[in-house]
Formats: C-alpha cells, structure tokens, sequence
C-alpha cells in the first residue's frame, strides 16, 4: 500500500555523539595519513578516481509540491561536475571488489549552507552503488574502517571481539558481500545515496538510473571505459528519482541499513542528469580530471534544503571534514 509522503521526520541525536565523532575523526586522519604516506596525498575513502566529467542537471517542470524543493523547484537547470571513483582507503585495480561511487556536483544553486547558514552555490550528492548502508550505525562502520585499515591482523582482532568467534564468520560474509557486490557499469547500475537527506521540508533518498541500460559493455578492468567511450559521440542520460519518507517504521532515519520499501514510498522522477558529449581523454578532459580530484566532494556541502540525516551523516560530518583538512582541499 503506497503511503504519503510526510513532513514527521525526526532525528535521535544521543548526548555527546559529536565528541565521540570527532574522537573517530582522529583516528581517521592517522588512516589517511599512512595512506597518503604510501599513495600520495589523497582522500581517505574514494582514493581512485576513475572518470571526471562535466554534465548538467535539468529539473522537471511539473512537479508535485513535495517534490519541487530546494534545487529541485520546477523547470531549473544547473552545471555539474561529476567524479567515479572506487570506494576503498587503498589505490588498487578495478577488477578488485569495492563499492563504486558516483559523487555529484551542482553548481550555480543559491540558498543557505547546512554547515554555515550562510549563502552558497554549490549542492554535493554523494551516491554508491548501494540502495543501503553498509550499517545500521556509524559506530560500527568506523570501527570496521579503523580495523581495516590496520591491517588483515586487526580486522580479525576486531571481528572476534565484536561478534565472537563463531559469529566472526557471519560478520566477514557480510563485509565480503558489501564490498564485492557485482558491478557492472555506470550505464546500466543504479546509484543512491543510500542515506537520507531533506527535500525542504520533507526527507528523501536520491537515486540515479541510468535511462539507456542497455549502452553499457562491462569492462572489469576499466568500469568506466564504456561511459567513457560512448560519450565521444553520444549524451548519456540518468534519472534522478526521489524516495520520501513516510513514517519512522517504514522509512527510519537513523538506521541507514534499513532499505525503504518501494511498494509503499515509490520512487518519483524530478530530474535528468545530462552528460554531454566529450572526450576524457584529450587535453581538456585530463585537465578536468585534475581539477575534480583537487575538488571536496562532501554529503555536507549542500544547502539546508537538502541537509544530511541520520546517525551515519552526522558522522561523516566530522570525518570529511577531516580528511579535507588533512589533504589540503
């Protein structure tokens, strides 16, 4: 039974979470760090980039009113900038498992910050090949995060003392099943921000569907050579669907790992993203590449219309901003 999208939302926020967030943080930047020690200079998370590419983001013109917010009011156009990227803390091929991230931003906005409350121009959407998180809260993904990126000694000192011995296999299947859940290209896999965010004065996940599936030809050791490709001669068009909440059972806010069912918060369209037709191999695209991974891609560099929710985005909150601090961005 299709529910109503409602404005009911509310967040939990326990006394003294953003300490324990910010003490996270710490951790985080020594894993960046030894990371970028080995690499170079870098993010933590979405080290690899894989594809920068200019596109445009064309808003419907007839949308219902809980749909028409923020960026969204209806019949707007934005330039955007776009950034793939594999998910992991280390620079490896991209026949290893990883999640695949799809962050976008758009530019020319106008409204006030989340963070500042100030006027800014730019909205960030960061999007996985995931519909949920990897956790229900943050507490257990960095936790996780810090064991992993320890070493192969510490996750499994972590697992055990977290889930048990019997349990620890449980606990590996399902980071193994996370991490290489099968992907096979940016033309034909649907990405979201597995998280929620507002929508003015509701709350909603975002999600891209790519309109011509059937473009895509795999290449399990380049996952963005098909995009890349066609886009030397033809525009790639994507759906951006909206999924809104409706009551804290069905659609909860703080526990990211819950997947908002369909039959009863069906996802709208309120826009395309247009990607034009370019070639990221010449000159011009390779200077691109090297100005989006100069760029922050952040879930908190948006306006209030569209602020981040939930246990897991107050976290990153804290963790971005640190490794932004830490490379320099």
């Amino acid at each position: 039974m299709i529910k109503q999208p409602s404005k009911s939302f509310n967040e939990i926020i326990p006394a003294g979470e953003d300490e324990k967030f910010a003490s996270y943080a710490q951790k985080l930047r020594a894993l960046q760090k030894v990371k970028s020690k080995k690499y170079g200079n870098g993010r933590l998370l979405h080290r690899k980039q894989t594809l920068a590419l200019n596109a445009e983001l064309v808003v419907d013109g007839k949308l219902p009113p809980h749909a028409a917010q923020g960026i969204f009011a209806a019949g707007k156009k934005y330039p955007a900038v776009i950034r793939l990227s594999n998910g992991g803390l280390d620079v490896k091929s991209d026949k290893a498992p990883d999640i695949r991230g799809f962050a976008l931003k758009v530019k020319n906005v106008s409204g006030k910050s989340a963070l500042t409350g100030k006027t800014q121009n730019e909205q960030d959407f960061l999007l996985i090949n995931h519909m949920t998180f990897s956790a229900a809260r943050a507490e257990e993904f960095l936790d996780l995060l810090v064991a992993l990126g320890s070493g192969g000694g510490a996750l499994l000192s972590h697992l055990m003392k977290t889930h048990g011995f019997f349990g620890m296999f449980g606990a590996i299947a399902k980071l193994s099943k996370v991490i290489g859940k099968k992907f096979s290209s940016y033309l034909s896999e649907n990405l979201s921000t597995a998280l929620a965010i507002k929508n003015g004065d509701y709350a909603v996940k975002l999600r891209l569907r790519p309109l011509k599936p059937e473009l895509a030809q795999p290449n399990k050791n380049d996952i963005a050579a098909d995009l890349r490709n066609i886009l030397k001669s033809s525009p790639v068009e994507y759906a951006v669907d909206l999924q809104f909440y409706t009551d804290a059972d069905t659609t909860p806010i703080e526990d990211g790992s819950v997947e908002w069912p369909e039959n009863e918060s069906p996802w709208q369209t309120v826009a395309r993203l247009v990607i034009p037709v370019q070639d990221a191999d010449s000159a011009a695209g390779q200077a691109l590449a090297a100005e989006v991974e100069k760029m922050k891609f952040d879930p908190w560099n948006a306006l209030e219309d569209h602020r981040p929710l939930g246990n897991v985005m107050r976290a990153r909150k804290h963790a971005y901003f640190i490794s932004q601090q830490e490379r320099g961005a």
